[in-house]
């Protein structure tokens, strides 16, 4: 199905008067339409031998048996499942020869995120994909680039993700390459920092609320008491999904918890797009747009009276805030960020409520 008819369908729904929870999940049931990870293969891949490609060409490139490989790929373009390795993403996406923009969204298909923009390993792929090179090519360059570095440098002026990109998206040879990562070699990592510095500071406004109740400070929150109230938002913390609906499960994915956080929180995981969403909706920081953005996009923005222009302007705010730290701009065919478009144009802006004890 058409992308385009996807997000309009979906965007139609949300334009007009608020819609009510019970007409939400009446829509959801009958009306939504999400694109999902074989409908974006196969969108990019339209020839009827799909399963056949996959599946001679991945065993071609990591060695496995043909028939195994048949299996995986017919689950994967049945719905069944999606593939968990992003190593594996990229393999498909060079056994269908697709462009770097292809990629990005199959990727963002299958995961929280499309290509990872400060991953020196997604980059290599990511040039290989742009100029055509082959898997096997792409990886015998980024064992020709040797180790490359894997953390940020802890002194100088933070780059954002969304800088990276910019400067990446100039690189046409391998000479260029070269010269990109001796420029911005210190300032990758497989770990976003500047959407870490950003979860700490939400987080961080949650935690430790600055106002006070009846003339005294308000304590410090805990981690448990944080996801509670702002986080957990009745999503079953079971594993077991066999009774979920499809849109169940894939709202329920990577679904944050007070573990996720802290593991974020210490830097044993990368801050997920999800976690930035849900932590940027719950504190509406706004204030972080660039004041040149602000002017450019949102004048009089606050006296707008028109719901639909100013879910628009959410929008506009939210997407520009995505950027900034290399992630996918929202998508009406994501099913989570479906329900995030819900929640910017039922609720209108406001500083989350301080929790009670």
């Amino acid at each position: 199905m058409n992308m385009t008819v996807i997000s309009g369908n979906n965007m139609k729904f949300l334009m007009g008067e608020n819609k009510t929870p019970e007409e939400l999940v009446k829509f959801l049931k009958e009306g939504a339409l999400f694109r999902s990870f074989p409908q974006v293969l196969e969108r990019f891949y339209p020839g009827t031998d799909l399963l056949e490609v996959l599946g001679t060409g991945l065993s071609k490139l990591t060695g496995e048996e043909y028939g195994s490989l048949l299996r995986k790929a017919r689950n994967w373009i049945n719905g069944k499942n999606v593939p968990q390795n992003r190593e594996t993403l990229f393999q498909i996406c060079f056994v269908l020869n697709l462009s770097e923009e292809a990629a990005n969204q199959v990727l963002g298909a299958a995961s929280d995120t499309g290509i990872h923009y400060r991953n020196p390993e997604e980059l290599i792929y990511a040039y290989g994909l742009r100029t055509k090179k082959t898997y096997e090519e792409a990886v015998a360059l980024k064992e020709m680039l040797g180790k490359l570095p894997d953390a940020e440098e802890a002194s100088g002026e933070p780059v954002y993700t969304v800088q990276v990109r910019n400067a990446f998206a100039l690189v046409e040879t391998d000479q260029e390459l070269l010269e990109f990562f001796r420029d911005y070699g210190g300032k990758l990592g497989k770990l976003h920092y500047t959407a870490y510095e950003k979860f700490m500071e939400l987080l961080g406004q949650l935690k430790k609320p600055e106002d006070t109740v009846d003339g005294v400070e308000e304590r410090s929150y805990t981690m448990e008491e944080i996801v509670h109230a702002y986080i957990r938002m009745h999503v079953p913390e079971t594993r077991k999904t066999g009774d979920y609906t499809l849109l169940q499960k894939l709202v329920r994915k990577h679904w944050p918890g007070e573990r996720t956080l802290l593991q974020m929180q210490n830097r044993k995981e990368d801050v997920s797009r999800k976690v930035l969403l849900l932590l940027y909706l719950v504190t509406e920081a706004f204030d972080e747009v660039e004041e040149e953005e602000e002017a450019c996009y949102f004048a009089d923005w606050e006296e707008e009276e028109d719901e639909d222009a100013r879910l628009e302007a959410r929008i506009q705010r939210m997407d520009l805030f995505l950027d900034r730290y290399g992630m996918n701009r929202l998508d009406p065919g994501n099913p989570f960020d479906f329900m995030v478009l819900y929640a910017m144009k039922r609720f209108k802006r406001r500083w989350a409520r301080r929790l009670k004890e």
